[in-house]
């Protein structure tokens, strides 16, 4: 019943209500006989955990309630995470409550997959591998990365049954960065990047604020690094052909043609050693028939700017230069990262911020062209019985030219252990669902020295069963043994995961698995590189005439994993502010001669396929390239719900890449092919949330220079200029809540409002209804853009509610549901508002939010709603509260358990505890020494729209931009750094 009905009746109830109030309640109210002592009604529990929704292996805390997991966040004590979380992380909660979750397992029956049993399913399943025992190479294991225990067991496995070797899939594999250090340093591994110790990053398209190997933990290097609030302010200079999301960020974003990027690299050590820069004469051998200025010619990148890079680079103490994404990554792959290399050991960068020795766990991760041979044998009818591990979905991930769905159709028995229909779960004999990995026991160590834990944080909320139980019993009935004996003896996996950890942990199991695993510092190895001579060549592109496809991981959606979850779906990829959609980028300028509009339906064909998507036109990328983002594809709900139109269909870059694998490290080639760009006809307008990414000089997001802002900071700030006002000013006997946001340390990854929807229960709208301006997300991140249109300098603002002083929502509301706190916040009582919408007419930021509808929380996605936090309904208005349920929760601790006031830093937002850079600060405005009033009284503190007088209590930091390189910048030449 909604609050209206209620209305409508309650007094013709009354009367009835009164009179059978005494009568006894049929419900009746159990006790728990047997609670769980890790569980208060009413209080949260915490369990460490470790975070499998990439190979970055974040370290998590999972807050449980009446046993259910209702948040994530990260775990301070892992040394990947440090106590922050991504997107993909933080949205990992609807993949545990996911509408589309196998029930239980699934047998082929015809065209459909029907319900089964376990016991006759596990039957089956031992049945076939009999069959197969001793068959040598019949049997095949597909899984994602498994560094752990589980790895070690399903290995074990296969042994014992008899199969090939268990194959670990990682579509985004890196195999170039790791060829390359085998031939320069000898080393067949991927290093510790330390980027926050360096002077200088040099950037070869290495996405690493997004997917590249640890986004989350390359982001905290990266503020330490970078911004102006930590002392050290680097450069950061970035070479790709399109503005990314990292490119974005970077003080110098080069815009090469694609494919030229171990040119430039090589170009640039070139330069080195002709300014006097290089003391070591064996580079010059390596880079002797290279000319810089063929080099400008062919990439683009002019001349002066190779020779800005170069300078800039060697005079860094140290410096660190990177490469390897994923987007970038073609027939030149290897030699660009031997290029990359070459520069940092003739900087002297080798074991200062290129350290190895904490090597990477995707060194273990199976090369694409072993793949490419499975998938071959499957064509061949060689494999009989494939095992496909959960997160491993090779008919979606693998290039389209490799004809993977065909392979699979040729295998007699395909077994999968997903928990959620995909393309490959479509292929399937048997569905085996697993356990999600919040639901799991395990141990995943993402680099060496550190190992972390893996516990059930909760009841499997399906009738699901861990990987390793199931091929325990199944393995053991194949081999015709018993519990307790043969190769596989253990009863369960968390048997034998305890067993395998006991040498680690020496009785300190319960100290390890709270603090969420065990780390120790790793020594680093000594290597020396061999100097040798790079081929500069392009990357070789197939399909003749046409545009260099760039098939570009997303932040989002990873390989297509993540693009289930509908919280990635509703917030909007940050360059191009569009959700629920992907698309194809065109130059603006390209487009007009192909006579292309914004949302025109384009059909990109290549010799291995073709996809069809809106066209998003762009000024930045480059004129001889189409950019796609991949892994888009929609879950089965999100059609049932009408999230988007019936009909609409995945489209993945994917399927347009060749089988070939690259020669020299064995990976797939990623940028291979050009496509044909053609109109169908059709129209699909895209829901892009942001109308402009121009300030039309509001100075919404404001700049400083370094220096500048340097002076400044030593000067102090001086007293502004108050604003005349009516109103008298508010009187505060206690606190006064405030943030502070730092457009510095602002990367625009989205973490922030994918943990503000899970904190706070916002609901789901669609497409339809966020092209209409119809979204209830509390956050955004406006990107606004200044200077050239091919070349912007970016600034990246999280706008939420103000809790302006004199609040322009406050005074119009007719029945005081917006009103002003007494501790500086502006409430809003839901139960006491109408919908009149006037607040959000007359708010300056557009930051409230109206619910047209009753929105669905599809089941079970219901029981991931924080029991803190009230649901909205249809007529009410909301915004962002500062988390006032953390702010009474974090006072309740300190007054009446504690008998103290709140300290600085007791309350953390959800924004801020999940923002992997720090950019966001909560806290105390009347407590002088707290961080939150410090910020708001820096130099760079600001008020956004301060000239209309509101006197928010959220203050902005100005960002501070490097040299000539801020959106004051002339126009550079074509081609040119911005």
């Amino acid at each position: 019943m909604n609050r209206r009905d209620f209305f409508k009746i309650v007094a013709t109830t009354g009367a009835a209500a009164a009179t059978s109030g005494c009568q006894q309640a049929t419900e009746q109210i159990l006790p728990l006989v047997v609670p769980n002592e890790n569980l208060i009604p009413g209080v949260a529990s915490w369990f460490a955990t470790v975070c499998r929704e990439c190979p970055a292996g974040c370290g998590v805390l999972a807050r449980n309630r009446e046993g259910r997991v209702v948040k994530l966040e990260g775990n301070p004590d892992h040394p990947v995470s440090q106590g922050t979380l991504c997107a993909r992380g933080q949205a990992a909660l609807q993949g545990l409550y996911h509408p589309d979750r196998f029930a239980g397992p699934q047998r082929r029956e015809g065209d459909a997959l029907k319900s089964a049993a376990w016991d006759d399913a596990l039957k089956t399943l031992g049945e076939k591998l009999a069959g197969v025992k001793g068959k040598g190479k019949a049997l095949a294991v597909v899984t994602q990365l498994e560094s752990g225990s589980l790895g070690a067991l399903l290995d074990r496995f296969t042994q014992a049954v008899g199969g090939r070797p268990r194959v670990t899939l990682e579509p985004f594999g890196y195999e170039a960065i790791r060829a390359a250090n085998k031939a320069t340093f000898g080393r067949d591994a991927i290093p510790y990047y330390a980027i926050q110790d360096a002077e200088v990053v040099l950037s070869f398209g290495a996405d690493f604020l997004e997917t590249w190997l640890s986004n989350v933990h390359y982001a905290h290097g990266f503020a330490r690094m970078h911004t102006f609030r930590d002392g050290k302010a680097g450069t950061f200079i970035h070479v790709e052909p399109r503005q990314s999301l990292t490119a974005a960020n970077a003080d110098e974003w080069v815009r090469n043609a694609p494919g030229t990027e171990a040119a430039v690299a090589l170009a640039v050590l070139k330069l080195m050693l002709e300014g006097g820069q290089v003391a070591d004469k064996r580079f010059g051998d390596a880079v002797a028939a290279v000319d810089p200025k063929k080099v400008a010619a062919d990439s683009g990148v002019p001349l002066e700017t190779l020779e800005h890079i170069a300078k800039t680079f060697a005079a860094a103490k140290p410096g660190l230069a990177i490469g390897g994404g994923v987007a970038v990554s073609g027939s030149h792959a290897t030699a660009t990262q031997i290029a990359i290399n070459l520069l940092n050991a003739a900087a002297g960068n080798v074991g200062k911020t290129v350290r190895f020795g904490p090597d990477s766990a995707y060194g273990k991760v199976t090369p694409y062209a072993e793949v490419a041979k499975l998938v071959q044998a499957m064509a061949a009818g060689e494999i009989e019985v494939l095992i496909l591990g959960s997160g491993v979905n090779p008919a979606f991930t693998l290039p389209g030219g490799l004809k993977v769905a065909d392979a699979i159709r040729k295998v007699p028995f395909v077994v999968s252990f997903a928990n959620l229909p995909d393309e490959t779960t479509a292929l399937a004999h048997l569905v085996l669902p697993d356990t999600h990995w919040l639901e799991s026991w395990g141990d995943y160590s993402p680099m060496e020295g550190v190992s972390g834990l893996l516990q059930p944080t909760m009841k499997p909320i399906r009738d699901a069963r861990a990987m390793g139980d199931v091929l325990l019993t199944a393995g053991r009935a194949a081999l015709g043994g018993e519990a307790g004996k043969g190769p596989l003896p253990w009863e369960s996996f968390e048997q034998y995961l305890k067993t395998a950890w006991e040498p680690v942990v020496k009785g300190q199991w319960a100290e390890a698995l709270s603090q969420g695993g065990v780390w120790r510092e790793t020594g680093a190895a000594g290597v020396t590189a061999r100097v040798e001579r790079v081929d500069p060549a392009p990357a070789k592109l197939e399909g003749g005439d046409g545009l260099a496809l760039i098939a570009y991981p997303s932040s989002r959606w990873y390989d297509g994993r993540a693009a289930s979850r509908s919280w990635l779906q509703e917030v909007p990829d940050t360059m191009t502010q569009s959700v629920w959609d992907s698309w194809a980028e065109i130059n603006t300028e390209t487009a007009k001669k192909l006579g292309i509009r914004q949302g025109d339906v384009v059909k990109l064909t290549s010799p291995n396929g073709s996809i069809e998507v809106p066209a998003y036109l762009s000024p930045t990328i480059h004129p001889g390239a189409v950019a796609v983002p991949i892994g888009h594809r929609y879950a089965p709900y999100h059609l049932r719900l009408k999230y988007v139109p019936a009909g609409s269909t995945s489209a993945n870059p994917m399927a347009l890449l060749p089988a070939a694998a690259d020669a020299a490290s064995g990976g797939p080639a990623f940028l291979s092919v050009k496509v044909s760009v053609a109109k169908t006809g059709a129209r699909r307008p895209m829901a892009i949330l942001q109308a402009t990414h121009d300030q039309d000089d509001r100075e919404l997001v404001r700049h400083v220079d370094l220096d500048t802002a340097r002076k400044e900071a030593l000067a102090g700030r001086k007293h502004a200029e108050a604003h005349p006002t009516m109103y008298t000013a508010h009187e505060y006997k206690g606190y006064r809540w405030g943030m502070a946001v730092d457009v510095d340390a602002c990367i625009g990854c989205q973490a922030c409002v994918v943990a503000c929807h899970a904190e706070n229960n916002v609901a789901i709208v669609g497409k339809a209804e966020a092209a209409y301006g119809r979204q209830v997300s509390w956050l955004r991140i406006e990107r606004w853009a200044e200077g050239p249109a091919d070349h912007p300098h970016n600034g990246f603002l999280p706008m939420f509610c103000q809790h302006c002083e004199v609040a322009p929502c406050e005074p119009v509301c007719p029945v005081f549901a917006a009103y002003h706190t007494e501790e500086g916040l502006n409430g809003q009582v839901y139960n006491r508002c109408v919908g009149t919408r006037y607040c959000g007419n007359n708010c300056p930021y557009h930051v409230r939010r109206f619910n047209w509808w009753n929105y669905e929380f599809p089941s079970p996605l219901e029981i991931q709603l924080n029991p803190d936090v009230t649901v909205r309904q249809l007529g009410i208005m909301e915004k962002c509260t500062m988390c006032i349920q953390r702010i009474v929760a974090g006072k309740d601790h300190a007054h009446r358990d504690e008998k103290r006031a709140v300290r600085d830093g007791d309350i953390q937002t959800a924004c801020q505890q999940t923002c992997p850079t720090k950019a966001i600060t909560f806290g105390n405005m009347k407590d002088e020494g707290s961080a939150v009033s410090k910020l708001a009284h820096a130099a760079r503190a600001y008020n956004v729209l301060d000239e209309v007088g509101t006197q928010p209590n959220v203050h902005y930091l100005k960002k501070v931009v490097r040299g000539a390189h801020g959106p004051e910048a002339p126009k550079p030449a074509k081609g040119g750094h911005a």
